[in-house]
This record gives structure tokens, sequence and C-alpha cells, in this order.
């Protein structure tokens, strides 16, 4: 398994992906879990301009009264705004009106450099995305109101979207992927989709490379169970040919 590296230059690392946590100095803390959805929401939706403070309050409280929900904001920005002064740094700002990123900050976050990736993907920038996506976004954050969770639902199948999207087209044959890197993307994307055959193809080749076709028999085998047992189909033409040149055997149809 690779590793998955950070930008140890930051003090502060805000990581949004999987089990969410900021790391400041060397250290974990708990960050208030608005400050991550209030991020998400400004990186996502406002791409660091400034976004309707009220807007975020629809969002975040859409289940709570206009009344408590105008309370509950500002006890949060003001939660927000303290966790920030303690750690130094001040990537959130906030007015009466607006909410907005402040990007000459000094700190890391892993959602920035994933969309940063999406934009100018390479086959070597999906190796750093499969370091980067250990899970879905605000895994570990709990839920909030309907308004919310509907949309945090449409932003992780955007993402996970563009991740597959980006990973499967770097595992095509002629990429600048070391072997090591294409087995690391392969294995991490039959980890999000156990029926993704791509990944399988890649796995089935990179066994092959290495001389061990008893190896490929059995990661086509499980891709065939797989395929069967999810979708009650089996594999697609381009698997099983891939399949029959790597063994030089013929298929029993």
């Amino acid at each position: 398994m690779m590793s998955a590296p950070y930008d140890v230059t930051a003090p502060v690392s805000v990581f949004v992906f999987g089990h969410c946590h900021v790391r400041s100095s060397g250290k974990l803390a708990t960050p208030p879990l608005h400050l991550l959805r209030v991020l998400i929401y400004v990186l996502l939706e406002g791409r660091g301009k400034p976004v309707s403070r009220g807007r975020i309050r629809d969002l975040i409280w859409s289940d709570n009264g206009s009344e408590r929900a105008n309370a509950d904001i500002r006890q949060s920005m003001g939660r927000i705004r303290k966790f920030q002064q303690d750690y130094n740094f001040e990537l959130l700002s906030a007015d009466t009106q607006t909410v907005w990123l402040n990007p000459d900050q000094n700190v890391y976050i892993d959602l920035a450099e994933f969309i940063g990736l999406i934009a100018s993907p390479s086959p070597r920038a999906c190796v750093r995305m499969c370091e980067i996506y250990r899970g879905e976004l605000l895994d570990s954050s709990g839920s909030v109101g309907n308004g919310f969770e509907e949309w945090l639902a449409f932003q992780r199948t955007a993402l996970l979207q563009d991740f597959n999207r980006t990973v499967s087209a770097a595992l095509q044959s002629g990429t600048e992927l070391t072997p090591q890197q294409r087995h690391f993307c392969a294995s991490r994307l039959l980890q999000l989709d156990a029926c993704h055959e791509g990944a399988h193809r890649a796995l089935m080749s990179d066994a092959a490379a290495k001389g061990e076709f008893s190896r490929v028999k059995q990661l086509f085998n499980a891709c065939s169970k797989q395929l069967h047992e999810e979708l009650g189909v089996g594999p697609d033409h381009e698997t099983v040919r891939l399949y029959q040149e790597l063994t030089g055997r013929s298929l029993e149809v």
C-alpha cells in the first residue's frame, strides 16, 4: 500500500474525506463539525468566493425555525472563530451577510487539492487522488438537516464519479503509471466498486506481467463471481478477451 502524504509544510491541515479531522503542528485537533460543513460548501458551491450566510443557514439548519436557525448559525460561527484563534489560523471568515475563504492562509485542505487534480487530470494525478480519497466526503461527521444531507449526497456522488472517471482512464494501457501505481489505483477502485472491470483487468495484467498466471485465473474467477452475485451478469467481452490473451486458454461457454 502506498502512503497518503499531505503538505507537511503547512502548519494546519484539514481533512474532510473519510475520517474528518484537523492536524495542527503535527497533533490531531477536533474541530467544530460545522466548520467542516461550511468549509466544503464554500469550496464546492462558492469555489472559495464569498457565499451567502443566509444560504448556509437555510441549508445546514433547514429543519429548524428561522429564529432558532439564526441563533444556531451565530453560535456556530462563534465556535468556528474561537477554534481558529486557538490554533492560530483564519481559514474561514464571516460578516453579517457572507462567509468566505482566505486563500492566503497556509492551510492544507484535502478537498481543495482533490478539486485541483480533477481540473488538471493526468495519470500521476490519479495516484494522488487515490491517496486523498480515503472515504466519502464528511463520512464521520454525522447528519444534520435534510437540506444539507441532500446537498451532501449529490456532492458525494459527483466527486466519486470524477474520481472513477479519472482513475479508470489512467489504468488504460500505455499510460505513465508504474506497475506499483497501477496496482495501487486498481485496488483502490475495487474498494469502492467491487464490480469495476477495468480495475480487475489492470490487476490481471499486473499478475501476468509477473508470470503469475494462476493468479490471473483467480482474479478472473473472482471478477466473474462478483459480477454474477451483484449484477447477475458475466464479464464483458473485453475482460474475457484479455483473460484469454493472458493465459492462452479458451473459456468454456
